[in-house]
């Protein structure tokens, strides 16, 4: 059984103490079933939505300049009003700001009674900071409440010389780069964090759809033209949409990677495991 450090165990309990409360609980079951997530068939206008990224070594190891720690949500509750003509009208109220968004490593969580100087530790404060998103998103359900889908990016890049990934829990040791570990951008300048550009979910001008998303480069000194979806350096994309009290359709995730020459291996994801994710039940295996 792993054992947590004691400041990394105090951290996550002070994160825990300051979660929000949760919204109004939605109902998993169908008629003929039962879901073990939270939102079945991503139905509900009231999205959750997270994103994380990682280097190689499942670790952050260095925010990205100007990014915060690679953790972020855009989750949200439609409330639904009548206009002075009788019409329904919605309002997009959204449960996590830019400033949450924006949080690195030593912020303090907002609410919270950690100290100012909660954690310099990168890997530490990102684990931290989602749990803290998660409380901001969490969705009362039954039989347990869930927080949210999670978009995970991750750079393959290895830099072996910099020894950075531990070999079974203990120190490894540099080793020369191989054509097995791409770091093309060179020792010290390959596996790091990506930009990460949010448009938070808004309705359009007609009221009638919700549309956000996230995107952005691990190119750090690429131009605009070079970043965007046309250009050559390295480029992701996630977006969503969704008819507002659409009766059979849910949310569309649009999915966009592209690799480049200094970042030949990325990978993109949708999950729903993470903190208490979407899963409203928690996964058991029978035994055999």
């Amino acid at each position: 059984m792993a054992v947590w450090p004691a400041a990394v165990a105090c951290l996550l309990v002070a994160v825990l103490s300051c979660w929000s409360p949760a919204s109004h609980a939605i109902r998993t079951h169908g008629g003929a079933y039962v879901s073990a997530v939270g939102d079945p068939g991503m139905r509900r206008d009231g999205l959750r939505v997270a994103w994380e990224a990682w280097n190689f070594c499942n670790e952050v190891g260095q925010e990205a300049p100007g990014m915060g720690s690679p953790r972020g949500a855009d989750c949200f509750d439609l409330e639904t009003g009548v206009d002075e003509h009788g019409h329904p009208s919605y309002e997009v109220v959204h449960r996590v700001s830019d400033a949450d968004n924006a949080l690195r490593a030593g912020d303090p969580f907002p609410g919270c009674s950690a100290p100012a100087n909660v954690t310099d530790d990168v890997d530490r404060y990102a684990a931290a900071k989602e749990v803290y998103l998660g409380g901001l998103c969490q969705v009362a359900d039954s039989p347990a409440p869930w927080q949210f889908w999670m978009v995970m990016l991750k750079n393959g890049n290895l830099d072996t010389t910099a020894a950075a990934c531990p070999e079974n829990g203990r120190p490894a040791r540099p080793f020369p780069q191989t054509s097995r570990f791409p770091c093309p951008g060179g020792a010290g300048r390959c596996m790091n964090q990506p930009l990460v550009f949010h448009n938070r979910t808004v309705l359009d001008a007609d009221g009638r759809w919700l549309r956000g998303g996230v995107f952005g480069t691990y190119e750090l000194d690429a131009s605009p033209a070079d970043s965007g979806s046309g250009g050559e350096a390295s480029y992701y994309s996630v977006t969503w949409e969704k008819e507002v009290a659409a009766s059979g359709g849910g949310w569309a995730f649009h999915h966009k990677l592209r690799t480049s020459r200094k970042y030949p291996w990325l990978m993109l994801y949708l999950r729903s495991d993470a903190t208490r994710g979407s899963p409203a039940a928690t996964t058991t295996t029978p035994e055999a």
